[in-house]
């Protein structure tokens, strides 16, 4: 099983198109292969080891959507994967977080009182502080970032940002599903060529 890291911005255009066109088909096909782990912070910074807040590349509003998901992803955490990335995807779809709306929570089953409490409490701080720790020992340039196996490798970054699951599967080797997918970008080719 691989440990599929992805780091990442709540409000980022770039996290947004890689979590719904790269990183759910992908989990929905390679599920029985994955574990992920999702760390909504990318270049954000805590200001005095978040006593005043967080800076975030995309604004405030994006400080609060990161600290909703982590708060969010606290009460996710004995869920399955799919779960967790549903909800997440709805997040970025709808950016309900970001704006202080609670769809994506209820439509998950959080109880809309414990994520403001984490939000509002010092619990929020120390996820975001957690989130930003784990996203330091990567030094990311880019976001969102992939890591395979706890590993930053900058060929499966690129590859990954275009196609996961061949990327994915470039690993994996000889999974089912990768035949699949691969007999399926064979196919596609094929077609492409006599068009």
């Amino acid at each position: 099983m691989l440990l599929l890291t992805i780091y990442y911005e709540s409000n980022c255009p770039d996290s947004k198109a890689f979590i719904l066109k790269q990183l759910q088909p992908a989990l929905h096909l390679l599920h029985e292969y994955l574990s992920l782990k999702l760390v909504p912070f990318g270049k954000s910074r805590s200001i005095n080891y978040g006593d005043d807040g967080f800076e975030c590349q995309h604004g405030s509003a994006e400080c609060l959507g990161n600290m909703v998901q982590d708060c969010s992803l606290h009460y996710l955490k004995a869920q399955s994967d799919k779960k967790k990335l549903a909800y997440v995807a709805c997040e970025m779809a709808t950016e309900a977080g970001s704006n202080g709306k609670f769809d994506c929570i209820e439509k998950a089953g959080l109880p809309n009182e414990g994520i403001e409490q984490c939000v509002s409490s010092g619990q929020g701080t120390m996820l975001q502080l957690e989130s930003e720790y784990y996203t330091s020992l990567v030094h990311l340039n880019f976001v969102p970032t992939v890591t395979i196996d706890g590993v930053f490798d900058q060929h499966i970054q690129d590859s990954a940002q275009e196609d996961l699951i061949g990327t994915l599967c470039s690993i994996l080797m000889v999974t089912p599903p990768c035949a699949r997918h691969y007999n399926y970008i064979a196919l596609r080719n094929l077609l492409y060529k006599k068009s």
